[in-house]
């Protein structure tokens, strides 16, 4: 990318335009010369290398909400995760605050344990907040015969700040005597072999802008995504009147009944949702991304 010359507006010289390269890792994508301008971290990117931007002063962050999320799943149809109370118990030892503070440097929002992002505008935000309640949680074990705990793997895969969020399941997991035994896996096996046949396990999710595949796929009874194999003729029925409402209060209201009924249930804990982080040079403006990842440069250009 260069400026091009003469073409000036509002103190912004005009980039000329430009093909950006596809590459396999962010790493690589800095010594392009697309990153002359234009940084684009992937996904959590405040975790490994991303993280070093926000902190530069020849760098301008853009950090934009979304619904991207990681979706720890607990098997509902056999093993040790087939009683609600213990899900609600693991459920209550994890500390959303604690993992968006220093995971991800405050650039997130707590989940609630449903596919609804505060960020979306069906959310119905009056649902209480799931919180961390230690005290309730060895209750709940107590009440279903798990007092003394049980020893379970989690499977998941070595990306991002994933490892650190599993470390963080298995210490959360301890204070109700559940021993955690973690597999990090690299993407390929853990797809193939442990996502959808894994007592307990982390997946990514990436950023949508309605949350209809996260309410399908990985929750409805035949859900083609369901790790926790959750079978729920009420939530599929709600699902099904939400996905055909025309309107936002109808999806808000409706979007209410699957948040509690999700509470309830806890099929999945959604512990957070990250924000989509981009950077500029801070010689540059006018770069607008999105959290799908998609670059608008028209208006980009050099600072005069």
């Amino acid at each position: 990318m260069r400026s091009e010359p003469g073409v000036i507006r509002k103190g912004v010289r005009a980039l000329s335009p430009a093909l950006m390269p596809c590459m396999a890792t962010w790493a690589a994508r800095r010594m392009s010369s697309y990153d002359e301008l234009v940084q684009e971290p992937m996904s959590a990117a405040l975790i490994g290398a991303g993280q070093p931007l926000l902190n530069n002063p020849n760098v301008t962050a853009i950090g934009l909400r979304s619904t991207a999320h990681r979706q720890i799943h607990m098997r509902t149809d056999k093993g040790a995760f087939t009683d609600k109370r213990v899900r609600q118990a693991m459920a209550l030892v994890v500390n959303r605050s604690d993992l968006v503070t220093g995971l991800l440097k405050g650039k997130g929002d707590i989940g609630n344990d449903s596919p609804f992002a505060p960020v979306f505008p069906f959310t119905d935000t009056s649902v209480a907040q799931r919180a961390v309640d230690v005290t309730k949680a060895k209750q709940l074990m107590s009440d279903a015969g798990k007092s003394s705990g049980f020893s379970t793997t989690l499977y998941t895969w070595n990306s991002y700040e994933i490892p650190d969020l599993a470390a963080l399941v298995k210490s959360a997991a301890q204070q109700i005597n559940i021993k955690v035994d973690l597999q990090v896996l690299d993407p390929d096996t853990y797809y193939s072999k442990y996502w959808l046949d894994s007592e307990l396990g982390i997946t990514d999710y990436g950023h949508r802008g309605v949350p209809n595949v996260f309410l399908t796929a990985p929750l409805t009874s035949n859900g083609t995504w369901n790790a926790a194999h959750f079978a729920n003729s009420a939530y599929d029925d709600l699902v099904k009147q939400y996905v055909s409402a025309s309107d936002v209060p109808a999806q808000k209201k409706l979007a209410g009944q699957i948040e509690t009924l999700l509470l309830d249930q806890t099929p999945i804990i959604f512990p957070y949702f990250y924000y989509h982080m981009s950077a500029t040079k801070s010689t540059v403006s006018g770069v607008e991304p999105t959290a799908m990842g998609h670059i608008n440069m028209k208006a980009a250009g050099l600072k005069s």
